[in-house]
């Protein structure tokens, strides 16, 4: 498991994190000295974050303002904290299952910009490409100048195998029947291994890891062909306390009436499963009105991590059973929408320290 050192040169290995359902995770609580953090086994901790009725982050709210719930039953608030500070490990994943230059470019230059403006020095990043395969771009690192290079190496297409070049010059085109930016059209037909890339990267590089941690999807379609289920992907999250964000991409080019760019997965009643699956974890789907807005909805992504809130509470029912529970976190004030992942598998806590080992 990748430690907090700088991982050196740009690196092609399998990657990617799946989905899954929450569980009793190790949970952060303060010492004595009110400055140490230690691991409570027994500990259900939360990160989450809040937005008013016209979705502007609250970042000033105290404990008193909040209650949690777990399957419906109050629970007492053990710690609070607003969390601009607390350790954060995030990957970018990239939807690069296409050889046009130009869509690797815009992905290049939006994730470089991301992960310098996200990543501190006391931070993790990391970088993976899916399409017909799962690759590691960059290892989890605080090198700015590692994340960078990494980033730039998308854009050249050589990071996912392809011939290297300008990122300005012209890209080869596949067919297709839909396009983006009116440009001409991706390959409707093409692999997208999102959710193998999403368990990949959880459990290489999430798994054990303390502080926050998040994904950031870069969506150019649904997924395609992967070996993982939607909800392997959901249960590698939830199990390992991963918020995960999509940035669904849409063709920009008719404004309104905006085209997807592939049909994207529904369930039955017409809803995104990639907008489930995100706010299952406690995060977002976000529609990208054209490749070249991506890097004002990574912006908004890298505001709501800095602002984020994390609480912690003793479950009251202490039957470790496996089976999931709800967590329900309500905020006081009228029209408040709290963003948390929706529960937890309750594993005994012996069975949690030796999956961390």
């Amino acid at each position: 498991m990748p430690t907090r050192v700088s991982a050196s040169g740009v690196v092609l290995v399998l990657a990617l994190s799946g989905l899954g359902c929450p569980q009793s995770s190790f949970g952060q609580d303060k010492s004595a000295e009110g400055s140490a953090f230690q691991s409570k086994v027994d500990l259900v901790s939360v990160y989450f974050a809040v937005r008013d009725d016209k979705k502007r982050l609250v970042s000033d709210l105290g404990q008193t303002s909040f209650s949690v719930s777990e399957d419906g039953q109050p629970q007492a608030i053990k710690f609070f904290a607003h969390h601009t500070d607390v350790v954060l490990n995030v990957g970018v994943l990239l939807d690069t299952g296409s050889n046009m230059a130009w869509i690797l470019g815009e992905e290049a230059q939006a994730s470089k910009m991301f992960l310098r403006r996200v990543v501190r020095p006391t931070d993790l990043g990391f970088i993976v490409s899916y399409g017909s395969r799962v690759e590691t771009v960059q290892l989890p690192t605080s090198d700015p100048a590692l994340l960078r290079v990494a980033a730039e190496s998308i854009g050249k297409g050589a990071a996912i195998g392809l011939p290297e070049r300008a990122p300005a010059e012209p890209g080869i085109w596949t067919g297709g029947t839909v396009g983006i930016n009116g440009r001409n059209p991706l390959d409707p037909n093409r692999e997208s291994h999102l959710y193998d890339a999403i368990r990949v990267s959880t459990h290489r590089y999430l798994v054990g890891e303390v502080g926050r941690k998040a994904i950031v999807v870069v969506a150019l379609s649904g997924d395609a062909k992967s070996e993982s289920t939607m909800a392997d992907a959901l249960e590698a999250l939830l199990g390992n306390d991963v918020i995960a964000y999509v940035l669904q991409i849409y063709d920009g080019s008719k404004h309104d009436n905006c085209d997807v760019l592939h049909i994207y997965q529904r369930d039955s009643s017409g809803e995104p499963l990639l907008k489930k699956l995100a706010e299952a974890t406690g995060g977002r789907m976000l529609e990208v009105r054209g490749i070249d807005k991506l890097e004002d909805a990574l912006d908004e992504i890298s505001d709501e991590l800095h602002h984020q809130y994390s609480l912690g509470y003793y479950p009251e029912n202490k039957n470790w059973d496996g089976k999931f529970r709800k967590i329900q976190i309500s905020a006081g004030e009228k029209g408040f929408k709290v963003y948390a992942r929706k529960g937890y598998y309750a594993k005994p806590p012996a069975a949690k320290v030796a999956a961390t080992q």
